[in-house]
């Protein structure tokens, strides 16, 4: 294997972005970082753009001909185990991790006809899993609003599994003027939250071009936001639980919907 350069020191400059993986996207808002095989995988199969690869020689004996055949321009890096134990501040197994650019937002005019917005969503775990759960049900659009935490945070992405590679992303500084865009466009704007007024849900709600929309994990959607929708929709659940996880609730609301376009 050619081309590969072996790090014996956390004072290597080529390593600098991955020595604080903690804060690595405050850090660092023009790039992303992936970890683990089958992310890292993923992001090599997708159009995004990869920097480098820190990874341990057996994932480089594994994938090295994939890598040269997909991307011959990555700068690839590897360690021992004890070394990148050492850089990434923790011993994590897979041992493999990627810094690429971080792609272009898609303009909102772009989106498919089914997307999925997130409102005052706050944590990655659940903004991964319902990136993951979008990407499933053929749902390949994303909007979030300044509310939200971004879905290329690490955590989000790995939480993802990658899939987060596979939508369309729209980033939006004013969620209030974007849904009266795509009202515009023709969307039925679906809100979702466990309100006196709100319907029980239904696939009948999900006609033509659809945005279902996901509010923040303590407090559901902002009020000018509830305003705009043509639907709230309700999940039926036992009174005495009274809510459910954002990333749960929305992957029920994200099946209910694929059940009128699949």
């Amino acid at each position: 294997m050619k081309n590969i350069k072996t790090i014996l020191s956390l004072e290597e400059p080529l390593i600098s972005e991955f020595i604080n993986l903690k804060n690595f996207y405050l850090e660092k808002e023009d790039y992303i970082c992936a970890q683990s095989e089958k992310v890292v995988l993923k992001l090599l199969k997708s159009q995004i753009t990869i920097k480098k690869i820190l990874a341990s020689e057996d994932f480089f004996h594994a994938y090295y001909k994939l890598i040269k055949e997909l991307n011959p321009n990555i700068i690839l890096m590897t360690a021992s185990k004890k070394l990148l134990s050492k850089i990434i501040g923790f011993n994590h197994h897979k041992g493999v991790f990627a810094l690429a650019e971080k792609p272009p937002f898609t303009p909102i005019n772009k989106l498919d006809s089914n997307i999925l917005i997130f409102n005052g969503l706050t944590s990655p775990e659940n903004i991964g899993t319902l990136c993951r759960t979008a990407a499933a049900f053929n749902i390949n659009s994303l909007i979030f609003d300044k509310k939200s935490a971004s879905p290329y945070l690490k955590r989000s992405i790995r939480v993802s599994m990658g899939n987060i590679f596979k939508l369309k992303v729209h980033y939006s500084d004013d969620l209030e003027r974007d849904l009266i865009a795509i009202r515009k466009m023709d969307y039925n704007i679906i809100g979702t939250g466990n309100e006196e007024n709100s319907k029980p849900m239904s696939a009948q709600y999900f006609q033509g071009k659809n945005a279902l929309i996901i509010g923040s994990e303590g407090h559901g959607m902002d009020s000018e936001i509830r305003a705009l929708c043509h639907h709230i929709l309700k999940i039926k659940i036992n009174d005495e639980v009274k809510h459910l996880n954002a990333a749960a609730a929305g992957a029920i609301f994200l099946h209910e919907a694929t059940r009128s376009f699949f």
